[in-house]
């Protein structure tokens, strides 16, 4: 059976982390058999700055080896990464890349949460992760605090999100970078949602649903933008 693994924190709220991962995917993919690894634990929204504490390395490590030996994982969105666990991550993505049918691997980077409080590794551990994955999904203020310890990976495909069209407040974009260079721009009306904590995790899952499916990223990522915004309140 095909399946989709999602990698990082447990936000016991349901509002972000791996439990909106868990939703989106069987929302958007429920005949995708669903695997997940806990990172860590986290404490976060309320608007109190968010905690965590890391899952140990013994029992994320066999979690991990567990998901990589799957026959049939299409896809993984990776999410929130404690300190202390960037080199085992580093570890899976490798064992990922030396299969036969590599996994697409969409890594939605966690370095802040939305009311304060630092979630997971530096940037500049994040940062030498990026070029091992296939999509990686920042928002302005992560993609601000990656590229202040360097430069993103010309290697990896970027989705940046969230960017101003020409000052105007209706109007939203997204602009898909590709490893050769090339760009597609996403524009469209803005839907305002009355939280915007885990729309990162949701659209990452999202889009790794459809490359679990065999979709092309270009294709993958404008579904997960449709989709995300069907599901907000107007």
């Amino acid at each position: 059976m095909a399946a989709i693994a999602v990698i990082g924190g447990l936000d016991p709220s349901g509002g972000a982390g791996l439990l909106r991962d868990g939703w989106t995917a069987a929302a958007r993919a429920p005949e995708l058999e669903l695997l997940a690894v806990c990172t860590a634990l986290t404490r976060q929204g309320g608007g109190a700055p968010a905690i965590f504490a890391a899952t140990d390395a013994t029992t994320l490590a066999r979690e991990l080896a567990r998901v990589a030996a799957h026959p049939g994982l299409r896809a993984v969105k990776l999410g929130m990464i404690p300190d202390g666990c960037v080199e085992l991550i580093a570890d899976f993505l490798a064992s990922l890349r030396a299969r036969a049918g590599r996994p697409a691997v969409v890594f939605d980077p966690v370095i802040r949460a939305t009311d304060g409080g630092r979630l997971g590794a530096s940037a500049t551990e994040l940062l030498g992760l990026a070029s091992r994955v296939d999509l990686l999904t920042p928002n302005c203020d992560e993609r601000g605090q990656l590229e202040a310890v360097g430069s993103l990976p010309s290697a990896t495909a970027v989705l940046f999100k969230g960017e101003a069209v020409d000052g105007r407040a209706d109007r939203i974009r997204d602009r898909l970078r590709h490893p050769d260079g090339a760009e597609q721009i996403l524009e469209r009306p803005r839907v305002r949602g009355p939280d915007p904590r885990g729309t990162g995790c949701a659209l990452a899952t999202a889009i790794a649903c459809e490359l679990a499916r065999g979709r092309s990223l270009v294709t993958a990522v404008v579904a997960g933008v449709a989709w995300l915004d069907g599901t907000r309140p107007r």
